[in-house]
């Protein structure tokens, strides 16, 4: 059975709409679904930034031991520890990015957008040649427009009204549209292989950016069903319905690794989601094993 075949097995019978890319770094082997269709990135957005925070580390433009100061204004809510610190605590750039990927810490990720510029992370994407990676939003004006909100400058009052978590789900957010952080699951497959190959910026720089991938905390999806000892170096996302994780997953005995994005909506829980997720790892998994 083919491997898009086994791919097609595992998401036939679930609830979400599913996006799928896998590829074998060494054999070429690949297979998608919807592999060039948009979907919301989430979190799986901040492998964009960690790329483009490194390569502005490696041209000289920052330094991961610059210190940042982090004051009541840079407040983001949701996901992360540093909004649970005390204000005016200072962070490294390589903690910005550590937290940014391994608790997808929302504060260390603008942060780090402040640092690098927005705009500057789309443009490195289509300097890469990925030209369905989008990155437009900061994750306070993301969840600004999550509820219904216009982004705008922080303020308690925002704060607050973006932690009722009241979605509106017909904010852009949630609409597969190249104005919001959207990408495919080929290009967000592509992105994360040239970080295994060691093709981007340098092996240096890969090589850092794939020891804070490994670090993952959050391990409820590509890793799930995978044998314990499997490694992968992965980022999740996940917003409302939307249910990702973006990686590599490496194979025992020598059979090499392989690039895998799965991005999807309109899952009936997040715990569906994750089991899907797993399922089509596992899926992967097996083929290249028994390859």
């Amino acid at each position: 059975m083919s491997l898009e075949q086994k791919l097609l097995d595992v998401i036939s019978d679930v609830s979400g709409t599913f996006g799928v890319a896998v590829k074998h770094l060494q054999t070429g082997e690949a297979a998608s679904i919807n592999g060039d269709q948009l979907f919301q990135l989430a979190s799986t957005f901040k492998i964009p930034i960690l790329a483009a925070l490194y390569r502005d580390v490696e041209a000289g433009k920052l330094s991961l031991e610059d210190r940042i100061k982090i004051t009541e204004e840079d407040m983001v809510p949701g996901s992360g520890v540093l909004q649970e610190l005390h204000l005016g605590v200072e962070v490294t750039v390589k903690d910005l990015a550590m937290l940014m990927i391994i608790v997808s810490d929302n504060l260390a990720t603008d942060q780090l957008l402040k640092l690098v510029g927005t705009d500057q992370v789309t443009a490195y994407m289509r300097e890469l040649g990925l030209a369905d990676v989008h990155i437009h939003h900061s994750c306070w004006d993301l969840l600004s427009l999550c509820v219904g909100m216009e982004p705008s400058a922080y303020s308690q009052q925002a704060l607050n009204q973006i932690k009722a978590w009241q979605f509106d789900p017909s904010s852009i957010v949630f609409q597969a549209d190249p104005r919001n952080n959207v990408g495919t699951p080929v290009d967000m497959a592509k992105l994360v292989e040239l970080i295994a190959l060691k093709e981007l910026i340098s092996e240096q720089a890969c090589d850092g950016m794939l020891d804070i991938l490994f670090r993952q905390q959050f391990n409820s999806r590509l890793p799930y069903m995978l044998p314990g000892k499997a490694k992968v170096a992965h980022k999740t996302g996940t917003l409302s319905s939307v249910v990702n994780d973006v990686g590599v997953v490496y194979l025992p005995d020598n059979k090499g690794a392989f690039s895998i994005a799965v991005l999807s909506k309109d899952n009936p829980s997040m715990e569906e989601g994750e089991r899907t997720i797993g399922r089509i790892a596992r899926a992967a998994y097996d083929h290249f094993v028994n390859a």
